[in-house]
């Protein structure tokens, strides 16, 4: 296979920006790299030359081949397709990106090229709600979870908690390995539940974490809505104290941090199908009232 010539580059140039800020990555159906921009090279520290060797499993090695397929039919079909994965530069770190593609045919041998912007997904809308769940704490850590293509992204925080690098040992259907015989089975059920539709999770696990050291961990996760359809999962664990017993503050404390995060998600819509109040379980009009009980205003909710 050679190299692409410097006018198959230029039409290629034409279409996308081959050499400006972003890393872009030119590949084949099968996944083999055919073009790098210098941006790339850099980010994922090999020299071109190395790159014109790689397949997309070398550098992105949780981004399944049937992902890869899917990816580059939707491309083609539609004209551009977007997916989350995580790439791995020459060193062996990780790191989350978003992948926009679109198609190119080179003209003069009908070679099928799928050529992708790869963007830091922590800048993306997805890791910044993600992040938004959460309270600023060593001790909790979220992530996000698509159906659609099975993509995870995690926070360091999870990633340091639970004594990980990859983020694969991170998805849900990973986590029962981590727990009891008995555990495991509550917690199969309670993924069963996200399966079959609309689902909310607030329960205590003992599970192993880092250093495998069994901790008190509190999982929140609820389904996550588009289109009036469930698409994936987002949440967060938290560490409790080693005691084993939760870092207490008052009854209406907890449930007004409750109430607030609730509505953070809902994006402060109170009632109506996507509202805090079936979040909670509540109805809408007691939801109110406890919220002026509780002194909770527009400016508790309003991520800025």
């Amino acid at each position: 296979m050679y190299p692409l010539t410097p006018p198959q580059i230029m039409a290629l140039a034409n279409q996308v920006v081959g050499d400006g800020e972003h890393d872009l990555l030119c590949a084949n159906l099968s996944g083999r790299v055919r073009y790098a921009n210098n941006s790339a090279c850099f980010t994922l520290g090999y020299s071109f030359e190395d790159m014109l060797q790689k397949s997309f499993t070398d550098y992105a090695p949780h981004l399944s081949q049937d992902t890869w397929k899917q990816h580059c039919q939707k491309t083609i079909s539609n004209g551009k397709d977007q997916i989350y994965t995580y790439h791995q530069n020459c060193k062996g770190d990780s790191y989350p990106v978003t992948i926009q593609s679109i198609p190119h045919l080179v003209s003069d041998t009908n070679e099928q090229l799928i050529c992708s912007i790869v963007a830091d997904a922590k800048n993306s809308q997805r890791y910044k709600r993600m992040l938004e769940n959460v309270e600023v704490s060593q001790r909790i850590g979220s992530f996000d979870l698509n159906f659609h293509d099975q993509s995870i992204l995690v926070s360091e925080n999870l990633k340091a908690i639970m004594g990980v690098s990859d983020p694969e040992e991170l998805k849900p259907s990973a986590i029962s390995q981590r727990l009891s015989r008995e555990d495991a089975a509550r917690w199969n059920s309670r993924m069963i539940n996200f399966l079959n539709g609309y689902h909310r999770m607030d329960e205590n696990f003992l599970l192993r974490a880092a250093a495998e050291r069994v901790s008190l961990v509190r999982v929140v996760m609820w389904s996550r809505m588009e289109d009036g359809a469930v698409s994936g999962i987002t949440g967060h664990y938290e560490v409790m104290e080693e005691t084993g017993q939760e870092r207490m503050i008052s009854l209406e404390e907890n449930q007004r941090r409750h109430i607030i995060r609730a509505l953070r998600y809902t994006n402060g819509r109170v009632t109506g199908p996507n509202g805090a109040g079936r979040l909670l379980d509540i109805n809408g009009k007691t939801l109110f009232a406890r919220m002026k009980k509780l002194n909770i205003n527009r400016d508790d909710y309003t991520v800025r």
